[in-house]
């Protein structure tokens, strides 16, 4: 070979990569593939607003989120919010705050980056745990575009369950490095625990955590061992706390309902349906709903909830059989399992027999099953599995776009209240929540017709609905009912006494009916009850100025401002009071307030006239009420015309 030759072939050599980065390069593909396909799958969802389905209790009306000082960070470490105990969750809820205020794409921006960053995790994970790149990427792929991943999504309230995956997934990745890695043990141990309670700290769901560490065990070759057992006591330890601190939260709020007239045997069945419905909407994801409610135990079960627990035993005995030939089966099987059992209802929290956040985290064993055997057949030199090979990618490609299809569909159902809720009724029309909450949304809008409607639907679902009387009386109080308003009230009182709504609503219809020492006795128990309700100040600092009691209704309106500074009707009410007491700065500042808050508020500007034109500052005051005029208010011809002549002639005012 001459010398010539010989460089050739050594330059070629050179070319040549080596594994390693081909396999760093092969990774970044995956990675930058899963990040864009991901993203376009919910780019839709960027643009959805807020739901009346506790978003209203986790972002709009929750004062925790409303500041970063040093003790309102230290109170979301010390409170329950919404029947939970997540101040990581909370915390994110509150920088997004900070930012965004309440903005809905902002919130929606960060849970879907949140998201996309676990999909990329999921990749390291997978990829670390199996040594497989096809088998991460496909199992990434499926968590990151699954249509049943998109309650978790695009539902702001849910940014619980997007966090505290996000720290499970990384807690899991550095116990695989800790097992598979002999240097740095005992800093990859510790970050393991500390991301794990972070997780905890996020959602108690993570209590599973340790429990997922001896599948890897398993799954890794570990052999159990003393060493094995001491080292996951102190994650068990943790996971016993905090399940006692998400009990408690439960209970304290009520989310834990006792049910009766469901019988041990109908546990099983619908603990049994639920496991295997899980599975079957993973493979083929239709009629997805927001709420999945009991089916009518009056009426005999259908057919295939008895027939629910055999199945169930028969897919266990065929795990169970290839317990020693298939860990990889075993493992995903196992890291479903452990993720679902807690949360398939034998204790009954709320009203729905499953719901698609409960496959977030659960999902990953089965699409590590589904990448495993695809990476696998991709991989086999078998002639007869050959064959397939190609058939099985181009199918995969084309159930990936139809998951992803209808992931974007899906985002929009989460839009709004009403796309939210009129999807629910269309697949469940007993759901009492889904006409409730609609009701709420049309009532808010100023549908009062359609709100009536629902309201009337939902109490005949559920005819002891203290959230849904209360609802109906504020569109009996608005047509003027005050009798009818009076009547929902009392009845929502029978229910529950120590609730405020009820009362205030009371009060309000027996103040306009004239009954001012009845009505101050509601807002009084109103406040005694929740003495932080910034709605029951308000309207009694209202009842005050009715009865010119002006500085007791300005007095009532601050602690209602103070309560909820983003209170426009409390603002627009003290305006009026400072406006009756001359304080015409003062009024102003809360006109202005008022309109910053809520410019649908038209009247202010018409009030903020008179202010100014007290002040004998007629351009501003004449401004104002053309504004007014121009958005409808019936602002006198004459009231404009006087400003104008004393525009022209200041002298003589």
């Amino acid at each position: 070979m001459s010398k010539n030759k010989k460089n050739i072939h050594s330059n070629r050599i050179a070319e040549i990569k080596s594994p390693k980065e081909s396999g760093q390069q092969s990774s970044i593909i995956f990675i930058l593939l899963l990040v864009l396909i991901t993203y376009l799958c919910f780019s839709n969802a960027f643009s959805n607003g807020f739901t009346n389905w506790d978003d209203n209790k986790y972002i709009t009306n929750n004062l925790l989120i409303k500041s970063l000082s040093f003790d309102n960070i230290r109170n979301m470490f010390s409170t329950y919010v919404v029947g939970n105990y997540h101040p990581f969750a909370i915390l994110s809820l509150a920088i997004d705050y900070h930012f965004y205020k309440l903005d809905p794409s902002g919130f929606h921006t960060t849970s879907i980056l949140i998201h996309v960053l676990n999909v990329v995790l999921v990749f390291f994970l997978i990829k670390r745990l199996s040594g497989k790149s096809i088998t991460a990427f496909i199992s990434a792929l499926l968590f990151g575009i699954h249509p049943m991943h998109v309650e978790s999504v695009a539902w702001v309230a849910e940014r619980k369950d997007v966090l505290y995956v996000l720290f499970y997934i990384s807690s899991l990745y550095f116990y695989v490095l800790y097992r598979k890695l002999s240097h740095k043990k005992p800093l990859f141990y510790l970050l393991t625990f500390i991301l794990f309670i972070f997780s905890l700290l996020s959602k108690g769901q993570a209590v599973t955590l340790p429990v997922v560490l001896l599948l890897i065990d398993y799954f890794t070759g570990q052999k159990i061992s003393k060493k094995i057992i001491v080292e996951k006591i102190p994650f068990f330890i943790m996971s016993f706390i905090m399940g006692v601190v998400a009990i408690k939260a439960q209970v304290s709020s009520g989310s834990v309902v006792d049910l009766p007239h469901y019988s041990l045997i109908e546990g099983v069945l619908f603990g049994s349906f639920s496991f295997l419905a899980y599975i079957f909407k993973m493979i083929l994801p239709l009629n997805l709903s927001a709420f999945y409610p009991y089916p009518e135990i009056e009426k005999s079960l259908p057919f295939y909830y008895y027939l629910s627990p055999f199945f169930l035993l028969a897919l266990v005995y065929f795990i169970f059989r290839l317990y020693k030939k298939n860990k990889a089966l075993v493992f995903g099987f196992g890291f479903y399992t452990i993720n679902i059992i807690l949360l398939l209802q034998l204790l009954p929290v709320g009203g729905a027999i499953m719901a698609e956040r409960y496959s977030y985290l659960s999902y990953l064993g089965l699409f590590f099953i589904i990448g495993y055997g695809i990476n696998w057949i991709w991989q086999s030199n078998q002639e007869k599995i050959k064959f397939y090979k190609y058939i099985i990618a181009t199918f995969f490609i084309f159930y990936a776009i139809f998951l992803g299809a209808k992931t974007k569909e899906r985002n929009k159902v989460w839009k709004n209240d009403e796309t939210l809720w009129t999807d629910v009724i269309k697949k469940h029309d007993n759901v009492a929540l889904a006409f409730s909450n609609r009701g709420n949304f049309y009532q808010q809008v100023g549908k009062y017709e359609l709100a009536l409607a629902d309201y009337t639907s939902a109490l005949n679902l559920k005819e002891n609905n203290y959230e849904v009387l209360i609802g109906r009386a504020g569109i009996y109080r608005m047509a003027g009912e005050f009798n009818l308003v009076i009547k929902d009230c009392d009845k929502a009182i029978s229910i529950n006494k120590n609730k405020a709504g009820a009362f205030i609503n009371r009060g309000i219809a027996k103040s306009l009916l004239g009954n001012n020492d009845e009505a101050m006795k509601d807002f009084n128990m109103s406040i005694q009850l929740e003495p932080e309700n910034s709605s029951a100040y308000t309207n009694r600092g209202f009842l005050y100025g009715k009865m010119e009691k002006i500085d007791e209704a300005i007095n009532d309106y601050s602690k209602g401002i103070a309560l909820n500074p983003e209170y426009a009707f409390a603002y627009f009410n003290r305006g009026i009071a400072y406006f009756r007491k001359e304080n015409y700065d003062a009024a102003i500042l809360d006109f202005n307030s008022t309109i910053r808050l809520n410019n649908t508020k038209v009247e202010t500007y018409f009030y903020r006239s008179q202010v100014y034109e007290a002040k004998k500052d007629y351009s501003k005051a004449l401004q104002d009420a053309l504004t007014a005029q121009q958005y409808g208010v019936p602002v006198d011809s004459m009231y404009i015309n006087n400003l104008k002549s004393k525009m022209s002639n200041p002298v003589n005012h």
